[in-house]
């Protein structure tokens, strides 16, 4: 700063001395001065490095330089020295299109115009202060001037009206005037001429430069039609200098004149804006705000009216008298958009949105406000938190952060400093002290999908609306308690509500019925209020006497009366991605509650009701000490019911509370986990096992697969394993408490086993058998030693430990007592026998037991050794099948498997003391796997069975001198449906399947069920069966849709067809890796072919009915099958014979429907769909029939899994890199590779690669192989091989000297061609003979001709020999007509183009100001029912209703200046019953000459323009449109997705005809749904939490609608 002023002062010293100025300019990219002289013009950048510089101007005497960049939307301002320069954003907020900048040096403000927002702004030169200073009556403001000297301000408006206007600098209305708006189009530059109180503009369109007075009078042409396209303009002195883009040049001439016309400045890449930078411009006199700022408190600002100043306010703030602002708003909208939050003052008539200065704002939806701490508070979706901060935007802070999912509603209880909110992720309404602190669940059941609450803190109520299948406003006390529906009928998307306090009534607005309604507070008096242009309402607040609410198709905020519905004013429009509002008095503060006096003496929560204050405690504690102290309970009861999960208090009060668990369809046993404070238990309906933390949150399915009886349960604490009894499979197992490594125990001689009870540490289970006769087992933990303790008991569902006392305690349903004996089954008691009917669960607790009796629906305790102290905890609970008391007591003790796992890799199961054991555990494996040497780890299976239900693929291992089967185990795999057939891939571990409806996928994952890949799914296949080579890397499938067999590589893409034919029905496959070929059963046959589909012969095709499943076993060369008609399984080798008979099912009805076979060792395995099961028969003789599954339902297929070492792999010639093959590589001789192609290629001459089949002519031959794939049929065995493969001298038969062979290959005498007699089958013989002496045959044999016409020029044959040899006579005259016909085209041609160069010219003098006027068809999609009043130009919401009619088309004739002004407020106010989707216009009348803020604007001469430079001008563009609605809430309307998205997001449009743009980010939705798929005319899925807004498409905004989907 200290260096700069001097030297400003000595450049404009010595630019006086010299006459010429110096000239500040912005070039997008910099900031420059330009010191102008007669020789060549000294140019510096003072300011680089800059995005999009605009708009420039100086503070002369202050050294400051100001810019406003249109890509960053923001006025910057730096100090230029010869040192450094130092950029400071002035307005860095509210910005979109800051086209217009000026200084005001008298009175050191800075005033702005907004294109985009239609404003007209003022600040302190720091940014401070700001305020809008007109905002109606202005479209599209660009340049602005200022007169301080004056007090006026002049600014042009290229909009709807092009005109220049002139007003007060202090913004009084009454100065405001339109000086200029006739002969005017694209008024872009405009400066002051102080001298001679003249203004000057220029006009891009018109190409002028006028001037007029200061009041618009004596106008005159300064240059007329000669400019390019002038864009800024200054003055000095007697000259005018002005930026042009289209020379991209500065010019000067003499302002009086127009005369001495130059160019000072030419290659300047982007010109814009000019100052001249001299002293001389900002000439200082006397600021009547100098003296202690005018008196003014705020902002004092020049004006024309005596005594030539006003005082004026912020933004939002009322001047309470001539001097004094008040402090801050008063009332406000507060606003919640996608990244950030607004606020909007109602204190003042511009209704100007101010950004908070907040930060990580990713996705707010719900808003509300705190006047007592003067905290807003917002919940986002996209970080899933709720927050806070003050208004100036300090303090901001987490409020709540852990299982908040989608908080759609939020509610402050300012009176009971409380905090409410709905969770439609979780299906929650909670509640927690403004801090976060203290959070309470207070309503999780029967809510579907809650959304917006609000509160009477006075009275103690909530409502809330919930949009769910069964739409309804519900209400409660603020407790959560008294819940009752108020409105459930005629509701679809219930969006807001509100309440009002005074008059008793509550409000909410439906977003699917576009529609506002009214009731009493208790859903009576119902009515409506608006149901006019209301297209899709998310946010609703009340304030006063009115309704405020966000739309977000109009992307807009209006209110109306809150009890006539009339006096609806637009508030802001065009703004985005609106959703929670919040209208409030943040200096107001009202009402009162019992919990307003010391937290309603409360520990934690006080929750004012009806009744009174009612104290509450986060999950975990209980109220003691009369219901006012929060405690952590030393223990409470747990139990299970059908829906839900219970807590039962063990003190005197007995509360009952939910534990907020979502998604639970029929809880059955219940164990918990002290260490990490969560719960387990097994759902008998999703058939599943969960867990959870105690206050619901973290629900994770750990077991899901291959449990179809889940009964008793019971967690190792110790060994942090877990066991459960399956009653239907009949097993007992145990996994990681997580899930994982699961392995079944127990499942010989196991009927139905229910209650399951652990001792850990001493390394014991026990549990009861409802078999024939119910009894009582025990076993070590790894399910070994077996033993039965009690086989005279009835049948016992609730079973548990005293550990402290070493007994076993058992309720017995059949004799209706409760029972206890030691841990042997010895010394038997009976503790309870009297007045109990139906004991279920059971457990223990110090010196008491807790039971269930189902009859009476109650839980009782009992003294645990006498039964005395018989009381009743709980009543009127039915259904309940399992409880627990959670207590650290009941899990206590250690064993050998604490701390480290025991160092066993998966399992550690704990065992009994016991001889001979040097460590109390043992290592165990998941079912299948084997345990190594080291005792530690464990090895997969290596060979196994896998077999395919409906919806599931199971392993199972057999050993061929073990006929009893180890269990099989669901693999977990996600998402199966109608398997059909399946396949294993050793080499990468992968199994494939076929499966979907038709049968249209094929699929792979892991074993584990990672990595589900889709291999296959193609329209129009429809899979059959599979097979797979390891070796070669290839996947074939058999088609029955085509009738076809298609293979796919697995490594990289290529695919195609092996075997197609008319005859063939190729359906089961199987194949022989080691010799290439391809087994497969087509109609009655079985047929082996190369993989390539070639060599083929029907291997086995009589006595065969109905061939079915096949394999092969490449051990014993054999082939086996099924045939489904004579339900036989047969075998025979690879070549057709040693036929043999397995098994006759006909005989012994062992066979029905075999729907896959399998040779695994040295038996061969099917599987039986109708008699379900799984059977076994030795594979060489077929004896030793046995079944190795039984009642096993939906069978599909079965398939051997045969371990394959890696280096029988590596020996294999396809293994690597398949032979080099492109495609298909298989052995066939000599234990090479070969290749090979599929149908419709053929091998080329590298033998390696394929290539396109060229399908020949009837005339010609087809080389099997090579490039050359056609050549003449004459060339067929004509003794020179012309295919690359020589296949075309292949078997051709041999004719001997002076003969003719036939084209059926017979030879005859040369004497008997052409003899009148056929002597070959296809008379070929006879063909194309000459029947005349006279005539002569043509070369190719095709025709005769006269021997006299030879060489006559003229053709006679077809392929023109009859001239052969001739002198070229008719070559040499039809050349000279030829060039005499080019040279008379070209003369024709050449005339043609000057006549329509012509016509054009002559057309645009007449048409000189018609840029383009166009028609364009336009798609309309209309709702069934259409209302007469909507406007053409209102949008099509996006609804996902059903009444849709078909699409149809309407021609809009667009650009005519006859055409209506659009009604801005109604454009797109069209209820989604009554709008249609338009697009804007692709030109009209009166673009815009400049500044376009959209980046991704392109150079494109389709309107004969071009950009200053096309690779880096995006911001600005010639044209704008005119007569255009503005644009939508999103991409896509918001209901209905459209094919493609008519409208532009940023400032101003480009090129419609080639390109749309859609904002980045649409606006969220609140009601879930997923995305619209490409198929636009496809029905979405129904609401679900899923949120993903970064789709292309954008997602619904509300539910959907009931439809066909």
């Amino acid at each position: 700063m200290d260096l700069l002023v001097p030297f400003l002062i000595f450049c404009g010293l010595a630019s006086i001395s010299e006459g010429t100025p110096q000239l500040l300019f912005a070039n997008r990219k910099d900031i420059r001065l330009v010191n102008v002289t007669d020789r060549n013009p000294n140019v510096s950048v003072v300011i680089g490095n800059l995005d999009d510089a605009a708009a420039v101007d100086f503070m002369y005497s202050l050294g400051y330089i100001f810019w406003t960049d249109i890509d960053l939307e923001v006025i910057q301002r730096a100090v230029i020295n010869r040192i450094q320069e130092t950029k400071v954003g002035i307005i860095t907020t509210g910005l979109v299109s800051p086209d217009g900048l000026a200084c005001d040096w008298v009175g050191n403000k800075l005033y702005w115009t907004d294109a985009e927002k239609n404003r007209i702004e003022v600040s302190n030169l720091d940014g401070t202060y700001r305020k809008v200073l007109y905002w109606q009556n202005l479209d599209q403001p660009r340049a602005i001037a200022l007169d301080p000297y004056e007090g006026y301000m002049y600014w042009t408006d290229w909009g709807e009206v092009p005109k220049i206007e002139r007003a007060g600098m202090d913004g009084t209305l009454s100065t405001r005037t339109i000086i200029v708006d006739d002969n005017i189009y694209w008024p872009n530059g405009l400066t002051i001429d102080y001298d001679q109180k003249k203004i000057y503009w220029a006009d891009a369109k018109l190409s002028y430069i006028h001037k007029c007075d200061y009041d618009g009078s004596h106008r005159e042409v300064v240059i007329g039609k000669d400019l390019a396209h002038p864009f800024a303009l200054t003055l000095y002195e007697d000259n005018l200098y002005w930026t042009d883009w289209e020379t991209k040049a500065i010019h000067i001439c003499n302002k009086f004149t127009g005369q001495e016309y130059r160019t000072i400045l030419k290659d300047i890449h982007s010109p814009m804006d000019i100052h001249v930078f001299e002293a001389a411009r900002q000439i200082d006199v006397s600021n009547p705000c100098d003296t202690d700022n005018g008196g003014c408190s705020h902002l004092c600002l020049l004006s024309p009216i005596p005594p030539n100043y006003k005082c004026a306010c912020p933004i939002g703030v009322r001047l309470l008298d001539e001097k004094t602002c008040a402090d801050g708003a008063e009332e406000m909208l507060l606003l919640a958009r996608r990244t950030d939050i607004r606020m909007i003052s109602l204190d003042t008539p511009d209704f100007t949105d101010v950004v908070l200065l907040l930060n990580d704002i990713k996705h707010a939806i719900a808003i509300d406000y705190d006047p007592v701490e003067g905290y807003v508070y917002w919940t986002d979706d996209q970080v899933r938190s709720i927050r806070r901060a003050f208004l100036n935007g300090t303090g901001q802070e987490v409020v709540i952060d852990t299982e908040v999912n989608h908080p759609d509603g939020m509610a402050v209880d300012w009176v009971g400093r409380n905090l409410y909110w709905t969770d439609t992720g979780t299906d929650r309404i909670e509640v927690a002290r403004l801090n976060g602190t203290s959070r309470k669940i207070l309503i999780s059941e029967r809510l579907d999908e809650p959304r917006a609450l609000c509160l009477d803190p006075e009275r103690g109520y909530m409502w809330w609306t919930d949009w769910g299948k069964e739409p309804k406003i519900e209400k409660a006390y603020l407790d959560g308690t008294n819940r009752q529906v108020v409105i459930d009928k005629d509701l679809d998307w219930p969006n807001g509500i509100v309440v009002d306090y005074v008059e008793n009534k509550i409000y909410w607005c439906d977003a699917k019925r576009d529609r506002i309604e009214v009731a009493n507070m208790d859903g009576s008096g119902r009515r409506l209020l608006v149901k006019e242009h209301l297209p899709h309402l998310f946010g609703f607040s009340l304030l006063g006497d009115y309704l405020y609410w966000t739309e977000w198709q109009r992307r807009s905020v209006e209110r109306v009366n809150k009890r006539t519905g009339g006096d609806r004013k637009l508030i802001i429009d065009q703004l985005p991605d609106l959703m929670g509002i919040k209208a409030v008095n943040v200096k107001k503060v009202e009402g009162t509650n019992g919990c307003a006096d010391n937290n309603g003496w409360c520990s934690h929560l006080c929750l004012y009701t009806p009744e009174g204050p009612q104290c509450a405690c986060p999950m975990g504690l209980e109220l003691i000490n009369k219901g006012k102290k929060c405690i952590v309970p030393e223990a409470f009861l747990l139990y299970t019911r059908e829906g839900d999960i219970k807590r039962v208090s063990l003190a005197t009060s007995h509360r009952v509370v939910p534990i907020p668990l979502k998604g639970i369809e029929k809880a059955m046993s219940i164990d918990f986990d002290i260490g990490d404070n969560r719960i387990y238990w097994t759902d008998g309906k999703l058939l599943s096992i969960s867990r959870a933390f105690l206050n619901g949150s973290s629900i994770e399915h750990i077991v899901e697969f291959g449990i179809t009886g889940p009964e008793g349960m019971a967690v190792d604490w110790v060994s942090r394993n877990i066991y459960w009894a399956d009653s239907k499979t009949g097993r007992i197992e145990v996994a990681r408490l997580d899930g994982s490594s699961r392995k079944v125990l127990v499942w010989k001689d196991l009927s139905h086993p229910k209650a399951l009870a652990l001792d850990p540490p001493n390394g014991y289970m026990y549990w009861t058998d409802w078999s024939q006769s119910p009894k009582l087992e025990r076993a070590w933990l790894d399910g070994t030693h077996r033993t039965v303790i009690l086989d005279d008991i009835g049948r016992v569902y609730g079973l548990t430990i005293d550990y402290m006392q070493k007994r076993l305690y058992w309720a017995d349903l059949d004799n209706q007592w409760i029972e206890s004996s030691d841990m042997l089954g010895q010394n038997r008691t009976h503790i309870v026998e009297d007045d109990i009917d139906q004991p279920m669960a059971l457990t223990q607790y110090q010196d008491f037991l807790y039971w269930i009796d189902w009859e009476k629906k109650t839980i009782e305790k009992a003294n645990k050794t006498t039964g005395s102290n018989r009381t009743l905890v709980q009543e009127n609970v039915d259904k309940v099948m399992d409880l627990l008391v959670f207590h650290h007591s009941r899990q206590s003790g250690s064993n050998g498997c604490v701390g480290d796992n025991g160092r066993c890799s998966h399992l550690c199961l704990a065992l009994p003391d016991a001889p001979n054991k040097t460590e109390q555990f043992n290592c165990a494996c998941p079912t299948h796997y084997t345990l190594n040497n080291d005792g530690k780890t464990c090895s997969p299976p290596e060979s196994f069975l896998l077999y395919s239900q409906k919806t599931d693929i199971s392993r199972l291992v057999v050993k061929d001198n073990d006929s009893e089967a180890a269990p099989d185990v669901v693999l977990p795999i996600r998402g199966l449906r109608n398997l059909k057939a399946i396949d294993y891939d050793p080499v990468d571990g992968y199994i494939y399947w076929i499966s979907g409806k038709s049968s249209k996928v094929i699929k792979k994952c892991k074993t584990d069920g990672s990595d589900v890949q889709t291999v296959v799914n193609n329209p129009g296949v429809r899979p059959f069966d599979l097979a797979i080579d390891p070796y070669s890397r290839i996947l074939f499938y058999s088609c029955e849709q085509n009738n076809v067999i298609n293979f796919t590589r697995l490594d990289v893409k290529q695919e195609g067809i092996v075997v197609q034919g008319e005859d063939f029905k190729p359906r089961y496959l199987a194949l022989n890796s080691q010799t290439g070929h391809l087994f497969w059963t087509s109609n009655d046959v079985i047929r082996r072919t190369l993989f390539d589909g070639t060599e083929g012969v029907n291997i086995f095709s009589s006595g065969l009915s109905e061939p079915g499943p096949i394999t092969v076993d490449p051990v014993t060369s054999m082939i086996f099958w099924a045939d489904l008609a004579d339900k036989v399984i047969e075998c025979g080798d690879l070549n057709g014979g040693n036929r043999k008979q397995l098994l006759n099912g006909k005989t012994n009805n062992t066979i029905q429907t075999i729907v896959g076979i399998a040779v695994f060792g040295n038996y061969l395995y099917w599987v039986d769909g109708d008699k379900k099961l799984i059977g076994r028969i030795s594979k060489k003789s077929g004896k030793n029939l046995t079944f190795v599954k039984g009642r096993v339902p939906n069978l599909s297929g079965i398939h051997a899994a045969v371990y394959l070492d890696n280096k029988d792999v590596k020996k294999h010639p396809c293994s690597f890199d398949n032979g080099n093959c492109t495609h298909l590589c298989f052995t066939k001789i000599g234990n090479k590779a070969q290749c090979s192609c599929p149908n419709n290629l053929v091998l080329v001459s590298d033998e390696r690669s394929c290539a396109e089949k060229t399908v020949c002519q009837s005339d010609h031959f087809t080389c099997k192989s090579g490039t050359k794939e056609c050549i003449p049929m004459q060339w067929y065995c004509d003794g020179s091989a012309d295919c690359d493969d020589r296949s075309d001298e292949e078997d051709c038969p041999i004719c001997g000297v002076e003969k003719y062979m036939c084209n059926d290959r017979k030879c005859i005498p040369d004497s008997q061609v052409c003899d009148g007699k056929f002597q070959c089958s296809d008379k070929d013989d006879e063909d194309r003979c000459c029947v005349k002496d006279s005539q002569i045959k043509c070369a190719d044999g095709s025709q005769c001709y006269e021997k006299n016409n030879r060489c006559d020029g003229n053709y006679d044959c077809a392929d023109k020999s009859d001239e052969d040899g001739c002198q070229d006579i008719v070559g040499e005259s039809r050349a000279q007509s030829l060039s005499a016909h080019v040279i008379v085209a070209i003369v024709v041609g050449v005339f043609i183009i000057f006549v329509v160069i012509a016509v054009v010219i002559a057309c645009r003098r007449k048409t000189p100001d018609q840029e383009f006027d166009d028609q364009v068809m336009i798609a309309l999609t209309k709702p069934l029912e259409s209302s007469s009043e909507s406007p053409n130009n209102t949008l099509n919401k996006r609804s996902k209703k059903p009444e849709r009619k078909p699409l149809i088309t309407a021609t809009l004739s667009l650009g005519s200046e006859s055409m209506a002004g659009y009604d801005r407020n109604r454009v797109t106010g069209a209820s989604s019953s009554s709008s249609a989707v338009t697009q804007y216009p692709v030109e009209t009348l009166n673009p815009p000459p400049s500044p376009v803020t959209d980046r991704s604007v392109f150079a494109d001469n389709i309107f004969d323009y071009t950009t200053n430079s096309p690779s880096t001008i995006r911001s600005y563009k010639k044209h704008r449109r005119r007569h255009v609605p503005p644009p939508p809430t999103t991409p896509c309307s918001t209901d209905v997705c459209e094919d493609s998205e008519p409208y532009f997001p940023r400032k101003y449009f480009k090129n419609t005809m080639l390109e749309y743009d859609s904002d980045p980010y649409p606006p969220p939705p609140t009601p879930r749904s997923h995305y619209f798929s490409d198929d636009v005319t496809s029905c979405p899925d129904s609401p679900t939490t899923e949120r993903s807004y970064f789709n292309p498409y954008p997602p619904p905004p509300s539910p959907v609608a009931n439809s066909d989907c």
